[in-house]
């Protein structure tokens, strides 16, 4: 009985050493990107996604969709320099701050979450089509740091920040699209 409890503890100890180093070798880095087509002029996206309160109306990052969130605005109103912070139970502290403006084709900025310990480098480019239309990507890449528990949900991460910036680009489609039919 001894030798198979030795056995059993020797089999235990090499399994969470095998499980440990897949870990340590899981990436800690992602990348997603999504696109759409919205039916106006670069210029009219543009105009929503330079001004951080603009967010308010197409981001998937909305105070109404989390209870007790509150945003606090600091810098320019638009462009590099203007940032948002915010720290809430629900959703945790972070800040996404504007770090480059090339109207109208881009805009770039960062996020950090979880005091800094996850961060991500984002990018809205907006590309002319014909017929006054517009394509816009949002890529998204981003790093959790060296955390077990981060590289373990790497693919939850892609999977849920896929999902919202695919909410993101519809909302922004829609009010874009609201926008410049009103405007007619």
């Amino acid at each position: 009985m001894n030798r198979h409890l030795r056995l059993v503890w020797l089999l235990l100890g090499l399994g969470a050493f095998v499980f440990l180093g897949v870990l340590f070798v899981l990436p800690t880095k992602w990348e997603v990107v999504r696109s759409r087509e919205i039916a106006v002029p670069p210029a009219g996206v543009f105009a929503h996604v330079d001004d951080l309160r603009a967010w308010r109306a197409w981001s998937p990052w909305r105070e109404d969709a989390y209870p007790g969130l509150v945003f606090r605005y600091a810098g320019p109103p638009r462009g590099p320099g203007a940032e948002v912070s915010w720290d809430s139970a629900a959703t945790g502290d972070g800040v996404l701050r504007i770090v480059e403006s090339m109207p109208p084709r881009s805009v770039g900025f960062t996020m950090a979450f979880q005091r800094g310990r996850i961060r991500a480098r984002d990018t809205l480019s907006l590309e002319p089509l014909p017929g006054g239309r517009t394509r816009v990507t949002w890529s998204d890449r981003g790093t959790l740091g060296r955390t077990l528990l981060g590289r373990m949900s790497l693919p939850v991460i892609e999977q849920s920040m896929g999902r919202d910036l695919e909410r993101g680009l519809a909302a922004l489609a829609a009010v874009s699209e609201r926008e410049a039919a009103a405007a007619r």
